[in-house]
C-alpha cells in the first residue's frame, strides 16, 4: 500500500497542477485567438492559375505529394491538374513560406477547386496575417503610426464582419474594393506590421456586436450620413464635421460631364427627361454635401440621389458628392468656427456660453480624457454644460504650447453652402462640377484621420470621433 505523501509534497503537487493548467489554458487561448481564419478568393473561375514555390499537395482522397518550382493549375474533367497529374478536387496547397500565385506572394494555405473547366484558388490565412496584405495598400505606411493603428482596427473589424460574404462562391471575401483590397505580402511593411501588432485582436463594437467600419479616402471635411448614401440608419454613421483641415490629392477637384453621359446615367436608372438642360441640388445635408439632384430636360424632370448619380456616371468622373456647379467659395466653413490660437481666449467674458459645434465638443472631450482640467473644472462643466465653450477656450489659451489635440491654424478648404440649392445649366452640352473629397464619405476619412494624428490625437480618439458611441474591444 502506497504511503501517504507529506502535506508539503501534496501542496507542491497541487501548485504544479494549477501552474500547468494555467499554462495550458494560456496556450489554448493564444491558439484560439490566432485561429480566426479568413478565406480570400484571389483567383476565381480562371482557365489556369500559376504558382511558384515549394508546397505540399493534399487532395480530397487523402493523396499527399510535394511539388516545387513554377507550376500551372488547371481544371481537367472535374479534377485539379498539376504538372500533368490529376488530383481529386478540392486540393490544398500548404507551405511554410509564402507561395506566389499569379505573380503575387501570399502567406497561408491555398484551396484549389475545379468546376466547369475552370479553377478557383482561395487563400486561407489568419486574419492578422491577412491585414498585412491590406494595410500596405489601403493606407500610406509613411503616415503617423496612430493613423495606421486606427486603420488596422477598422480593417480587422471590417474583415471579421464580412466573413461569409462570398460564401456561395466558396470564400469569405474578395481581394477588391468590394470587400477590401488585398495584395498579399507584396505590400507588407514594417510600420503597418507594427500597427497590426500593437492593435492585435482589437475591433470596433456597438451594442456588443461588430460595428460597420466603413472608410473612405477623403470626406472633404465632413462625413456623410449612411442613410443619404446607401439607405438605412446606423447611429454611429452620421454627419461628422472634422476638427482639422486636411490636404489630399482630391481636396479640390473639377470635372466636366457631357449631356450624353448624364442622359446615359438617367437611362440606366430607368429615367428619361429628354435632352438634359440643367441639374439642380434640391437637398443638402447639414454639412453642405449634395444629397439629391433634380434633372430637367426637354421632356420633363426627375430626381435622383447624388450617391446613385455618382455611381452611375462613374466614381472616377465624380470623386465625391461634395460638389457644386460654380467655383467653391474661399470663405471659411462652419467647421472652422472654433478658436484656433491661444489668443482666441478672452478673459473679459467670465463664461462664454456659445454652443459647441460637434467637432469642438469632440475636441473638448479629448482634452477632458487627457486630464487637462482640474476636478473642480470638470464638476463645473457637469453642473453647467453651457460653460463648455469657456473651458475649451481656456484650455487652448493656456496650453497652446503642448502636444494635446488642438485646432489647426492651416488654411481651410473652400466651403459649400449648407443652405439653399445650386443649379448648373448645361452650356455647349457640358456641365462643370466643382468639388472636394474622394469616396462615399461614410465612416473614417483617411486624410482626415491623418490630420487628427498630426495634431496629437490617438488611434482610439480618432475612432471614437468617426464612430461615436462605439467601443474598442479585444476579440
Amino acid at each position: 500500500m502506497e504511503k501517504p505523501r507529506p502535506k508539503q509534497s501534496r501542496n507542491r503537487w497541487s501548485f504544479c497542477r494549477l501552474f500547468i493548467a494555467a499554462v495550458l489554458s494560456a496556450v489554448l487561448c493564444c491558439t484560439a485567438a490566432s485561429a480566426a481564419l479568413i478565406r480570400v478568393g484571389v483567383a476565381v473561375d480562371k482557365p489556369a492559375v500559376t504558382f511558384k514555390g515549394s508546397a505540399r499537395i493534399k487532395d480530397a482522397r487523402g493523396r499527399s505529394v510535394s511539388v516545387s518550382g513554377t507550376f500551372t493549375v488547371q481544371a481537367h474533367n472535374g479534377s485539379v491538374r498539376i504538372k500533368g497529374k490529376n488530383y481529386a478536387s478540392p486540393v490544398t496547397l500548404s507551405s511554410r513560406q509564402p507561395l506566389v500565385c499569379d505573380g503575387r506572394p501570399y502567406e497561408g494555405d491555398f484551396r484549389l477547386t475545379a468546376r466547369g473547366g475552370r479553377v478557383t484558388a482561395v487563400n486561407s490565412l489568419d486574419v492578422e496575417k491577412y491585414l498585412r496584405g491590406v494595410l500596405g495598400f489601403e493606407v500610406n505606411p509613411k503616415w503617423h503610426l496612430e493613423v495606421l493603428k486606427a486603420q488596422a482596427v477598422i480593417s480587422r473589424t471590417f474583415a471579421l464582419k464580412q466573413l461569409g460574404r462570398h460564401n456561395s462562391a466558396g470564400f469569405d471575401v474578395c481581394p477588391t474594393d468590394h470587400c477590401q483590397i488585398y495584395r498579399g505580402t507584396a505590400v507588407s511593411n514594417t510600420r503597418t506590421d507594427t500597427a497590426i501588432s500593437q492593435t492585435r485582436g482589437q475591433v470596433v463594437t456597438y451594442g456588443g456586436k461588430l460595428a460597420q467600419t466603413y472608410f473612405c479616402s477623403d470626406s472633404g471635411g465632413a462625413t456623410a450620413d449612411v442613410r443619404d448614401v446607401w439607405g438605412g440608419s446606423i447611429p454611429y454613421l452620421t454627419v461628422r464635421r472634422e476638427p482639422f483641415p486636411s490636404q489630399s490629392p482630391k481636396s479640390n477637384w473639377q470635372t466636366v460631364l457631357t449631356e450624353a453621359e448624364i442622359r446615359k446615367a438617367l437611362t440606366r436608372k430607368g429615367l428619361s427627361v429628354g435632352t438634359v438642360r440643367s441639374v439642380s441640388i434640391v437637398k443638402r445635408d447639414s454639412a453642405g454635401r449634395a444629397v439629391s439632384l433634380k434633372f430637367t430636360g426637354t421632356s420633363g424632370s426627375s430626381v435622383m440621389s447624388s450617391a446613385a448619380f455618382r455611381t452611375l456616371v462613374g466614381t472616377k468622373n465624380v470623386p465625391s458628392t461634395f460638389f457644386d456647379f460654380s467655383p467653391l467659395s474661399s470663405a471659411p466653413s462652419s467647421r472652422r468656427s472654433a478658436p484656433q490660437t491661444r489668443n482666441s481666449y478672452s478673459a473679459k467674458t467670465e463664461y462664454d456660453t456659445t454652443p459647441l459645434t460637434p467637432e469642438q465638443d469632440a475636441l473638448l472631450e479629448s482634452l477632458i480624457h487627457q486630464k487637462r482640467f482640474s476636478a473642480a473644472d470638470r464638476v463645473d462643466m457637469l453642473m453647467y454644460p453651457e460653460r463648455r465653450m469657456h473651458y475649451l477656450k481656456k484650455a487652448l489659451g493656456q496650453n497652446a504650447e503642448n502636444t494635446a489635440p488642438q485646432l489647426s491654424s492651416a488654411p481651410p478648404r473652400p466651403s459649400l453652402s449648407a443652405a439653399g440649392s445650386g443649379t448648373g445649366k448645361l452650356e455647349g452640352g457640358k456641365l462643370t462640377l466643382y468639388g472636394r473629397g474622394w469616396g462615399h464619405g461614410i465612416g473614417l476619412s483617411q486624410w482626415g484621420a491623418k490630420a487628427m494624428a498630426e495634431n496629437g490625437w490617438s488611434a482610439v480618439q480618432i475612432l471614437q470621433f468617426y464612430f461615436p458611441g462605439t467601443k474598442i474591444q479585444k476579440r
